[in-house]
């Protein structure tokens, strides 16, 4: 065996044990009594119009608290263009319909006319908004023995329409527990829409993916990780997600994938917390 030929199976050990390290860490990190948990299935088909030029369909749909709430549903479509062997680029559009959930908001304790001493907290009930997504890419992948690295840096900009739900606001008397009072002991002040205004996010979104090609397997593991940088809002990095699966060649067309993800932080478009998802892939 050649030096290079021992050099790549090094390197072939190491992604691999990177891979598996990856996936303890991330269930570590999402025992957070914060961390939410759903369900992501995800439908792609693709189109290849010539050697360079491919259009891509895509349609999700998100669960969060287990099963026991829609978080999103989401179609989008796009293409994709070879500038080299190494390098393409794409461009697309997504539309997002998303599921707020209810939220409870706490607020600085207040004295009434009578001189008693009071705290407040609003609740936001849940609603459905929608989003237009619109996305542009450059990828770059190489590759070492068989094990292939992909670097894509997206940037996306998201509209969030507006939206109107409604607030109920409660006050309690400071000495009784604002969790275990009783709504007897709980004065609802009241009831009202509470609108939600448009919103625009603009982001970078840098990963940093490798998958193996697993000499006669069907089977091909990947892994990823993956930066989110809000541009119009300058805060640096403000979210990370990992992921970590499996993709299924069931012959040459159709392909299904299994993963694990985890990302640790809260953001406009997504919960903090980790998901388990499958995926369905088609060549038309």
């Amino acid at each position: 065996m050649n030096t290079n030929s021992r050099t790549k199976k090094r390197l072939i050990k190491y992604v691999l044990l990177a891979v598996l390290a990856i996936a303890p860490v991330c269930i570590a990190n999402a025992q957070g009594e914060s961390d939410e948990f759903g369900v992501w299935t995800t439908l792609e088909a693709s189109k290849k119009i010539n050697k360079k030029l491919k259009l891509d369909f895509e349609a999700e749909l998100r669960t969060i608290e287990g099963l026991g709430d829609l978080e999103r549903v989401s179609a989008g479509a796009g293409a994709s263009y070879k500038l080299t062997k190494w390098l393409k680029a794409s461009a697309g559009y997504i539309f997002i319909y998303s599921h707020n959930l209810e939220s409870k908001k706490f607020k600085d304790p207040v004295v009434d006319e009578e001189g008693n001493l009071f705290s407040v907290y609003n609740v936001d009930h849940a609603y459905w908004t929608e989003r237009h997504r619109f996305h542009v890419s450059l990828s770059g992948d190489y590759k070492i023995g068989r094990v292939e690295f992909t670097l894509r840096e997206r940037l996306q900009y998201t509209r969030t329409n507006s939206a109107t739900t409604d607030e109920t606001k409660y006050d309690y008397d400071l000495g009784l527990d604002p969790i275990l009072s009783t709504e007897d002991n709980e004065r609802i002040i009241t009831t009202a829409p509470e609108f939600k205004e448009a919103k625009d996010n603009t982001t970078l979104r840098s990963r940093l993916s490798a998958k193996w090609d697993i000499r006669n397997c069907k089977f091909t593991p990947f892994a990823s990780v993956e930066l989110y940088t809000r541009l119009d809002e300058w805060k640096g990095c403000d979210k990370l997600r990992y992921r970590v699966g499996t993709s299924y060649k069931i012959n040459k067309d159709n392909e299904i994938s299994l993963f694990y993800l985890y990302q640790d932080a809260n953001d406009d478009d997504e919960p903090k917390g980790h998901a388990v998802g499958i995926g369905y892939s088609v060549d038309l």
